[in-house]
């Protein structure tokens, strides 16, 4: 079984106290301020669901997707920018020892700003990323090599999809390499980034495929914990009123999972990359068979030539 880095990403996030409050009061006003939408427009949908019941429905229906999109936005150019900036903050810790600056966040903005001109580039860079990863996950990683457990054979299928899911935090330690390298050439730093990734996947992807599983058993208790009070409050708001009060819950839950959680799952990752993949060169043959398998790869090939 691969070392876990488990202990070493809670101190890590220790040292990160400030992200941490900041993810953590990002997403729970982000939620409360959801909660709220959701019941403005669960009651305006009940009363005109009194005049008409299909125009109740549509309603609810247009909320519903009006705030997937505002969450979609919020994602890319507040929430992603959180997490890159937090990432860059303990790559400094995982790499160098220490962080010279008085403000972990604003060290952290500059840091992204610096190695990314511009968001579009960094989403770019993370998109082929992630195309090379799971194509690595499905061609190449064997789960039953990393997690040794008896008489899991039939459950190696719903493994290799947690797997595919965990390969966003691998994403972002591939990314951090940029920070780590302090180079102009995002592309190139990605394209061998992904190559040592192939060469000492294990150790990186077994961290964060249990730690992956461990966040999501951490929304359930968050879930649980919301859930509590809110059948409480349920029971004396009108019948209506209920499934909002039900939405706004599970997606509490949900953004102070992303917000500790996924951040804890992702310590984990940064520091099984970076320690496994230490002093490491890329190895050609690695690049022939990722060549051979992805074609994002064969992009961010050509891209790290051309340097943009």
């Amino acid at each position: 079984m691969p070392k876990l880095y488990m202990s070493e990403a809670l101190g890590l996030l220790a040292k990160t106290m400030p992200f941490i409050w900041l993810r953590l009061g990002s997403y729970t006003l982000f939620g409360l301020a959801l909660t709220l939408y959701f019941g403005v427009m669960a009651g305006i949908a009940w009363l005109l669901g009194q005049l008409w019941q299909v125009l109740g429905v549509l309603v609810f229906i247009l909320a519903l997707g009006g705030a997937i999109g505002v969450f979609r936005w919020a994602s890319r150019y507040y929430f992603y920018l959180l997490k890159a900036a937090h990432t860059a903050v303990m790559t400094e810790y995982i790499v160098f020892g220490r962080l010279e600056a008085s403000s972990q966040v604003a060290y952290g903005k500059k840091q992204v700003t610096d190695r990314f001109k511009d968001t579009s580039v960094m989403f770019a860079v993370d998109t082929l990323i992630d195309g090379v990863t799971k194509a690595f996950t499905r061609n190449f990683a064997r789960l039953g090599n990393i997690l040794p457990i008896p008489g899991i054979d039939g459950l190696m299928k719903l493994l290799e999809r947690v797997a595919l899911l965990a390969t966003t935090f691998i994403d972002e330690a591939i990314l951090s390499r940029a920070y780590k390298e302090r180079s102009d050439n995002v592309w190139q730093v990605a394209h061998d980034g992904v190559i040592v990734y192939a060469q000492a996947w294990q150790p990186i992807l077994a961290n964060a495929v249990v730690l992956g599983v461990i966040s999501s058993m951490q929304f359930v208790v968050f879930l649980i914990l919301l859930g509590l009070p809110a059948v409480a409050v349920g029971a004396v708001l009108p019948e209506a009123l209920r499934p909002a009060l039900g939405v706004g819950v599970i997606v509490l839950a949900w953004l102070i999972k992303v917000a500790v959680a996924d951040a804890f799952a992702l310590a984990a990752t940064l520091i099984a990359y970076h320690r496994e993949t230490a002093d490491m060169t890329p190895s050609p043959q690695w690049q022939a068979r990722l060549e051979g398998v992805s074609d994002k790869f064969r992009d961010l090939g050509q891209r790290a030539q051309q340097g943009a």
